[in-house]
């Protein structure tokens, strides 16, 4: 009867749901930060999206427009940063620190996997290779788009919104190609990312935040790459232990169509 029990057991513990993956240690961010800055995130991006398309700047010369737009998502970009910031100091955090741009200790519950990630040149190679997948599935996407004559309309061509001179380019640099991958790698992939993971499963948490940063984009057709571009993100954050390597494959996802279209008008 004892060796019975013994193995009734064994086969009970076997039985138990093995623990979900979540993030264990996450910074103490709570739904008013994810509110602060989702929402802060939304307005800016609406206002900006006003600011480019205001009939009162084509009413002014090129240079004006793009000086005027420059100036204004800079200052939007600014904006979140002091949010992003405030709220670290809120939290009795470093800005490094609660950010993770430095490698930080994030311990995924459940698993067996080391502290301190991946080491840089592997991280580095996992940016290489997830920004030409992301790319050449942008190139699929947009030609399926095309061939199927789906009512998808591309965005607005960055030359129109920067005009082609050297101040269109260097706005758009600083704009679309740094400050835009790094407040929002920080707001979705560090906050938002972290706080789903205290309520689901980390991958779970990586898919939910991925959908919200592909609607944030205001557009079907960047909905589907965004997305795809934020569960990459998601998982070299969680791969890496810091938010640098995001930042990085966000940086050059970006800078390829801001390269493209300066280079074309040229």
């Amino acid at each position: 009867m004892a060796r019975r029990s013994a193995k009734q057991t064994a086969k009970r513990e076997q039985r138990k749901p093995r623990p979900r993956k979540r993030i264990a240690n996450v910074r103490p961010w709570n739904w008013a930060d994810v509110i602060w800055v989702g929402a802060s995130l939304l307005v800016a991006s609406v206002l900006t999206v006003l600011v480019l398309g205001n009939q009162l700047t084509a009413l002014m010369p090129d240079a004006g427009i793009v000086g005027v737009r420059a100036i204004l998502l800079v200052f939007f970009y600014l904006m979140i940063l002091a949010i992003l910031a405030y709220r670290a100091h809120s939290r009795n955090l470093n800005f490094s620190e609660a950010y993770y741009l430095r490698k930080g200790a994030r311990e995924i519950a459940g698993t067996q996997q080391k502290q301190q990630g991946l080491p840089a040149w592997k991280s580095g190679l996992l940016v290489v290779g997830l920004f030409f997948v992301l790319r050449l599935f942008v190139v699929i996407y947009a030609y399926t788009i095309e061939q199927m004559g789906w009512a998808v309309h591309p965005p607005e061509r960055l030359t129109d919104l920067f005009g082609t001179t050297m101040l269109g380019l260097i706005a758009a640099i600083v704009s679309i190609v740094i400050l835009a991958p790094f407040i929002e790698e920080l707001v979705f992939r560090v906050i938002m990312f972290e706080k789903f993971a205290q309520k689901m499963p980390y991958v779970a948490a990586a898919i939910v935040q991925a959908i919200i940063f592909g609607v944030y984009h205001f557009s079907l057709w960047q909905a589907l790459p965004s997305a795809l571009l934020g569960i990459a993100c998601a998982y070299l954050a969680l791969r890496s232990r810091t938010i640098i390597p995001a930042i990085a494959l966000h940086v050059l996802y970006n800078a390829a169509p801001v390269a493209a279209a300066f280079y074309l008008a040229i």
